[in-house]
């Protein structure tokens, strides 16, 4: 919501109240510093982990915010202002955080003359210029714990006028002078309203709630099919790599201390190594838009968070023809299978995600020819919905009998209104799709068999150049050793990858004898982790 405020550059300040957990004294002095995040856990399924967010996007908007929040009994304000580092001519970013009970409003302090400095620094640079303004903001956190965020002295357009335009619609905040045929590109309302796959929250902008839309029952005849690849790597890869160093550290440290955790390090290492090699699987689910066949491409989700939104894909980049127009494709990507980038603008792997979006475009093939565009002809079945016009972008007839026909075709899907709603969730089934491969011409077949031939050949010759290493190893193994430090010197100029999956027999007694002397409960562990598993 906004509150107007003519001081201000603007005229406004733009608030963002939730009613969540709130944060303590620590965890809001962790927003200051960019990278520190508490949703930074193995298994945690939250993108927004990275740390960055709330101080790059706040900046994008204003030059200045204040954070209030308040969780058991503490109450924690927290000013992140531009305006005052440059008029005090600060060279690094300093950040008052003073705190305060909520049982007794006195302030939390160790030290009374730094608070008295930090409220002097919050009531000179902030909107509100008493201790007593300040109560009141918490105040409006109605709840017994939650945050606001004032954000203020927003950026303005060259004309002057801010970027960010409340005047035209009361109940949303738009962007000014964009006028794009895609309505979430635009206003806040819409985008919100598509913002998750999964919606399980209230928003509400302009104290008017957003109605959410669970985008698969929003569409004309919706159909999922189930899309199983091996291309989704990097997130694996990333993640094997810290172990492999993690690993690395336990064997230079496991003569001391650390025998048991350079044993887990290893079995986490195979699961991993595991994983990377297991095919991700997820559905991409298509539905024709017949309210307006104008707005369609891809909506590209991650962990239920909207990252890309109508990217065209396969027939429909093609000029001069509307074979797959009118078609929005939907997909929801796990966290462990595509990263998206620190903005959540898009996919941190530009290869991998242009491969999904080759794969989507075969996809879509199949389900235009699954409900039947493909036999009746893009223009037979348009006009079905009373589609009539030769000029792609224009709406529908807008006659009554016509928008219930449209209407018809939709299912009604709404969202309980209710605080903690118990009621079980009821959705209509989609359709189970199933995508028909072409069958390969000759030339195909050859040149795929060529393809496999040389890549095989440049991974044989690989292995040879690794075959001189491995020998050196077991070399090293049959010699005796003077010292722990000198046993293990043998794997440290090895990737840990080549040590533990590929070793050869020589190798692999070299291992077992060095694990034997050096972690001797790692004999009943090493089972878990044999070569046949791997």
């Amino acid at each position: 919501f906004t509150v107007d405020n003519t001081n201000l550059q603007g005229g406004f300040m733009l608030c963002f109240l939730d009613d969540g957990c709130g944060m303590t004294p620590r965890q809001a002095t962790d927003l200051v510093y960019f990278g520190r995040s508490s949703k930074r856990s193995s298994n945690s399924n939250m993108i927004g982990h990275y740390g960055n967010g709330l101080k790059s996007g706040s900046m994008r908007i204003g030059k200045d915010f204040i954070l209030f929040t308040k969780r058991e009994d503490t109450m924690t304000c927290v000013l992140f202002s531009q305006t005052f580092c440059e008029r005090e001519g600060l060279s690094e970013v300093v950040v008052p955080i003073p705190s305060w009970s909520r049982s007794t409003r006195n302030p939390v302090v160790e030290d009374y003359e730094k608070f008295t400095m930090q409220m002097s620094v919050i009531c000179k640079y902030s909107p509100f210029k008493s201790e007593n303004e300040l109560m009141q903001q918490f105040d409006a956190i109605y709840g017994t714990s939650g945050t606001l965020v004032v954000i203020y002295n927003l950026k303005l357009m060259l004309n002057g006028e801010p970027e960010l335009d409340i005047k035209t619609d009361s109940v949303d905040i738009l962007m000014a002078e964009i006028h794009e045929n895609l309505p979430a590109q635009r206003s806040l309302r819409a985008y919100t309203a598509i913002l998750y796959f999964d919606p399980r929250m209230r928003i509400f902008i302009q104290a008017d709630k957003v109605e959410m839309k669970r985008l698969p029952y929003c569409f004309y005849r919706p159909r999922m099919y189930p899309y199983i690849s091996s291309s989704f790597k990097e997130v694996s890869m990333n993640e094997m790599k810290k172990a492999e160093m993690d690993v690395k550290i336990g064997i230079s440290d496991c003569y001391i201390k650390r025998k048991v955790l350079f044993t887990a390090c290893l079995l986490i290492v195979s699961f991993l190594f595991r994983k990377l090699r297991k095919p991700k699987k997820f559905f991409i689910i298509f539905g024709t838009n017949i309210k307006n066949r104008s707005q369609d491409g891809m909506l590209i989700y991650n962990n239920s968070r909207l990252i890309r939104m109508y990217d065209k894909v396969g027939p429909q980049l093609k000029t001069g023809s509307h074979f797959g127009s009118g078609v929005v494709g939907m997909v929801d990507i796990p966290l462990e299978t595509m990263e998206p980038t620190h903005n959540k603008q898009a996919f941190a792997n530009v290869k991998e995600y242009n491969h999904l979006l080759r794969s989507m475009g075969h996809y879509l093939i199949q389900y235009c020819k699954d409900i039947g565009i493909g036999q009746k002809g893009e223009t037979l079945f348009w006009n079905e919905f009373w589609y009539l016009s030769n000029r792609w972008c224009e709406m529908p007839s807008d006659a009554t009998q016509y928008k219930r026909r449209r209407a018809m075709e939709i299912p009604a899907v709404v969202q309980c209104g209710e605080f903690m709603c118990d009621r079980p969730e009821y959705l209509p089934s989609i359709p189970l799709g199933t995508i028909k491969r072409l069958r390969q011409s000759q030339n195909d077949k050859e040149k795929q068999l060529a393809e496999s031939i040389q890549r095989h050949q440049r991974k044989l010759g690989d292995l040879k150049s690794q075959v001189s290493c491995y020998l050196k190893l077991a070399q090293l193994s049959s010699k005796p050793s003077v010292g722990e430090n000198k046993q293990h010197t043998c794997f440290s100029g090895l990737p840990l990858s080549a040590v533990w999956w590929q070793l050869l027999p020589g190798a692999q007694f070299c291992w077992t004898e060095w694990v034997q002397d050096s972690c001797p409960m790692w004999t009943a562990s090493w089972q878990l982790v044999s070569w046949r598993d791997l």
